[in-house]
């Protein structure tokens, strides 16, 4: 879809979807780079003090889960204590899907808070510009990703 003839706010929300459900020029949308992957290769840490997928799925859907409290209910979430949380005691495949849905789930709420903005998605407002940077966020840990599919291997996300 072309943004030659979207309003702003509709760019803001087609570039949020292209860099993150659907695609875009540049890599693989987020989810694209997870869908597939299996709990070892999401386990995968190039070396033991760097963080693997999981571990980053798991910073995205907190810091979305973050932007969307502070959005919708004007409150700031103690990011010191979850930035990086801890990964579950139990990791199957059952449990890393359980990660990509709550990614997916916390997606949607964040395509939905954008279009329910609307022209202020532009705002100045510290929450509202925060908001706006998950894109930015997310691009950026879904290079990362993908660069540890490319060390485990694993061929580019389509």
């Amino acid at each position: 879809m072309g943004t030659e003839n979207l309003n702003p706010s509709a760019a803001f929300v087609n570039d949020f979807k292209l860099f993150t459900i659907e695609k875009n020029f540049w890599q693989a949308s987020l989810l694209k780079q997870i869908e597939g992957l299996s709990m070892t290769e999401a386990l995968y840490k190039p070396s033991p003090g760097r963080h693997g997928i999981w571990q980053i799925v798991r910073h995205i859907a907190y810091w979305k889960h973050w932007a969307l409290t502070y959005l919708n209910e004007d409150k700031k979430l103690n990011a010191k204590e979850d930035n990086w949380a801890p990964m579950p005691d139990v990791q199957t495949e059952e449990t890393w899907r359980e990660e990509i849905n709550k990614l997916r789930k916390l997606n949607d709420e964040c395509i939905a808070s954008a279009e329910k903005l609307g022209e202020n998605i532009y705002s100045d407002e510290e929450k509202i510009a925060f908001f706006r940077q998950l894109l930015l966020h997310d691009s950026y840990h879904s290079g990362q990703i993908g660069f540890l599919r490319a060390m485990q291997g694993i061929p580019p996300a389509e």
